[in-house]
């Protein structure tokens, strides 16, 4: 059974690994073109998943074991749900890295349970796509300097522009691993 509520956090030796290791690996070796080309890998590989899928099946939800830096909560959701939870929280990053990017402070206090899908509802492929293409335009018309400016994350460090940048990835790829065990749950329901 699913236990907890939105942004109750990981296990401790979860949030210490990515806390520890993950975050302070991607500061040391990645640029903004890396962690951009690994964003776009990720969101190509996701919408090749769901494309296969029809949307009933997209709706469906179902209960996965518990996946890498997935907090319990979130092991109930549906594809779709997984679908808006990344357009949610892209477009708010994209806010705070244009704040950050003009060095001003983003005032508005992020948080994990803020950037949860608000219904199990249809057509969040369309809206990722098009999310993805407004990401790509967005990360091209950026100006590529590291800020000074930084914003918390709700779990983590305080990340400033290219931290929230390399983010993307992070999460994207996260979420598309969450979207690979549902794929999986379903399939062993029919």
């Amino acid at each position: 059974m699913v236990q907890g509520k939105p942004g109750d956090g990981l296990p401790r030796g979860e949030f210490l690994l990515i806390r520890l290791l993950l975050i302070p690996l991607v500061r040391t070796f990645f640029t903004w073109q890396i962690a951009f080309w690994l964003f776009k890998r990720e969101a190509r590989i996701i919408i090749s998943l769901l494309e296969k899928l029809r949307e009933e099946e997209r709706l469906q939800q179902v209960v996965i074991d518990k996946t890498f830096a997935i907090e319990d909560h979130s092991r109930q959701f549906s594809l779709n749900m997984v679908i808006e939870h990344l357009c949610i929280t892209g477009r708010k990053v994209m806010e705070v890295i244009t704040a950050l990017s003009q060095e001003r402070e983003y005032s508005e206090i992020v948080t994990i349970a803020g950037v949860k899908p608000f219904a199990n509802r249809s057509g969040t492929l369309d809206d990722f796509k098009a999310f993805i293409d407004e990401y790509k335009t967005f990360f091209n018309d950026l100006p590529k300097h590291h800020s000074k400016m930084t914003k918390s994350h709700p779990w983590f460090y305080s990340f400033n522009n290219f931290d929230w940048n390399s983010f993307m990835y992070m999460h994207t790829f996260i979420h598309r691993r969450q979207i690979q065990a549902i794929i999986a749950a379903l399939k062993e329901q029919r």
